[in-house]
């Protein structure tokens, strides 16, 4: 599910292909002019997840902060669309006032609050600046703390019904293969373990694992259905050291933002022992989007996720395509992939 928006007299359209980086109501003297109300909406995207559709006009201007700015606006109409800092930047700002309505994203940063009106409520919990950050780090960090917590909204809200989708009273074939190739007795990480079916097959083998997962309305299912008890963390919090020889991470890592992703990696391989084996089950394709469900899914190609595995250190031994379905039942193409810990 993209993203789409377009000015006032629908001269200039685009799409946001990608998931966004950000987003925060911006209280300075700057938006309020050009918006004509009593903030501005920045929705913060990498340049290359928008196509656009028609010719903008662009003003080159100096910012409140003292940043060249360049502001992109519809000709005909008027309607502001777009800002970028003139260099040094990996980000554009939308201006979110344009987007189509039913996006349901909600702010998550509050900027220059000393020029905030006087009447105006500011958001309870979320990063405040009475002016622009220096870095966009901590807004980066409360976006991915929200558009996470839409993600485990879904399971928790939805835990019975996603375990009755998911639940498997056969071995896994894949499962079944792939602890084959582990030694007899080895300690096994179930990482988003969900309802914890992995998990009971590991330890019917003899395996010594453990469940973690970041619902845990989840973790209350895997517990009533296979007896497991299943630890309640995010990915990020993962902070095991050799602790495991090796990791299951079943279409789990797929709900991870792409730029979280290098540093979900580096908490895994600090968490292996070497030679360790690693397992993903991944959707295949590019970019990122939300279902239906407001749940983020990131898209892998072959490609990609080889070579960021081998950045992290993992050497990729096998990659297999497939096809699977999801929870509303339509179809996906995944990726199958094996990797030793260096």
């Amino acid at each position: 599910m993209s993203l789409t928006g377009g000015c006032q007299c629908g001269a200039i359209r685009y799409e946001i292909t990608g998931e966004p980086l950000g987003y925060a109501r911006c209280h300075c003297t700057d938006c309020q002019r050009q918006s004509g109300s009593a903030f501005g909406l920045s929705l913060y995207v990498a340049p290359d997840e928008v196509t656009w559709q028609g010719d903008m006009a662009e003003w080159h201007d100096i910012a409140t902060s003292g940043r060249k700015v360049i502001r992109s606006f519809c000709p005909n109409c008027g309607t502001r669309l777009m800002h970028r800092a003139a260099q040094g930047t990996d980000y554009i700002s939308i201006k979110a006032g344009t987007l189509d309505a039913g996006h349901d994203l909600v702010p998550s940063a509050e900027l220059w609050t000393d020029s905030a009106q006087p009447w105006v409520s500011l958001l309870a919990d979320v990063p405040t600046y009475t002016g622009q950050p220096e870095t966009h780090d901590e807004l980066r960090r409360a976006w991915a703390d929200w558009r996470r917590g839409r993600t485990l909204a879904f399971y928790d809200d939805n835990a019975a019904s996603y375990a009755d989708y998911s639940q498997r009273d056969e071995p896994h074939p894949r499962l079944t293969a792939w602890l084959d190739g582990l030694p007899d007795g080895a300690r096994v990480l179930d990482l988003g373990c969900g309802i914890g079916w992995a998990t009971a097959q590991m330890l019917r083998r003899g395996f010594a694992a453990r469940a973690m997962d970041g619902s845990r309305g989840l973790a209350d299912e895997a517990k009533s259905r296979h007896g497991v008890d299943v630890e309640v963390i995010n990915f990020g919090e993962l902070a095991e050291k050799a602790s495991f020889d090796a990791v299951w991470a079943f279409f789990s890592l797929l709900h991870a933002s792409r730029d979280r992703m290098p540093d979900h990696l580096r908490r895994i391989y600090d968490a292996m022992t070497p030679g360790g084996k690693l397992y993903l089950g991944l959707k295949q394709g590019e970019g990122a989007v939300r279902d239906q469900q407001g749940r983020l899914y990131t898209y892998y190609t072959e490609a990609e996720i080889r070579r960021r595995l081998e950045h992290g250190g993992f050497t990729v031994t096998s990659v297999e395509q497939g096809e699977g379905t999801n929870f509303d039942g339509t179809p996906t193409a995944n990726l199958y992939v094996e990797a030793t810990r260096g």
